[in-house]
């Protein structure tokens, strides 16, 4: 009997490496943890039973990135601000349509924008059909003057964007839109350490031209097409997965 324990115990150590399904026996007191949360536990008078299954994605964050889609002017508000155009507006619901039609809404933990209501208006219908509110960095409050808002630089939402993808939990999966003028930035380096609110990047190399396009400021030199897929591990190195370029047919 005790050599059984003894073998199932390791049996289930391995098979927890593994990221396998795995029923562990064993005696004693004793605890396993993933991801913070107390998996296992046992004392001297009980055995625990677990079928725990989990897989190599609760190790990564992913984010897919985008521009937001073409600028126009929105007075949906009551006041007339710069928001999405026709063809903005009908892209940003293709967008949630493919990401419906390709499996990523149901994978969908957060929805990120910038302060601009055109970056916000991009992510929407993503969001909705994810049922997951759109969070914006810079914060913008309900109360907000939109004046003040869009007078911000698009450059104000690097800093805020990076540390809200540094503080989401690994396995969670971001949807964001920003700007031509940040996406590398909140990719790679963001601002250096040595300037006034200085902040780390998510330090991707985004020196590949093909995978990154680039004009002569370092800035994005591409449309609205395109869709970046990028997944942060557990130590924070980040991965370029791939480039999608989206061809909706717009009116």
């Amino acid at each position: 009997m005790c050599l059984f324990l003894f073998v199932c115990y390791y049996v289930g150590l391995i098979l927890l490496i593994s990221h396998s399904s795995y029923i562990l026996y064993s005696q004693g007191s004793y605890s396993v943890t993933l991801n913070g949360e107390n998996i296992i536990t046992s004392d001297d008078s009980n055995f625990l039973v677990k079928d725990y299954s989990f897989t190599a994605k609760q190790q990564i964050k992913t984010i897919y990135i985008v521009r937001h889609a073409e600028k126009g002017i929105d007075c949906s508000s009551g006041t007339c601000i710069e928001g999405l155009s026709s063809k903005g507006n009908e892209r940003a619901n293709k967008l949630a349509i493919s990401m419906k039609d390709n499996g990523i809404v149901n994978e969908i933990t957060h929805v990120f924008a910038t302060h601009k209501q055109r970056t916000y208006l991009t992510v929407l219908p993503v969001a909705e059909l994810a049922n997951v509110e759109v969070q914006r960095y810079p914060s913008v409050s309900a109360g907000s003057d939109n004046d003040d808002v869009e007078k911000l630089e698009e450059e104000a939402s690097i800093c805020p964007t990076i540390q809200a993808i540094k503080s989401t939990p690994l396995g969670s999966t971001i949807v964001m839109s920003t700007h031509r003028s940040a996406i590398y930035g909140i990719l790679s380096n963001g601002y250096d350490d040595d300037e006034e609110d200085g902040c780390t990047g998510n330090g991707l190399d985004t020196s590949n031209s093909d995978n990154f396009p680039k004009d002569d400021e370092g800035k994005l030199d591409s449309g609205y097409s395109d869709l970046w897929k990028i997944t942060i591990d557990a130590n924070g190195k980040p991965s370029f997965e791939e480039r999608l370029i989206l061809d909706f047919d717009l009116d």
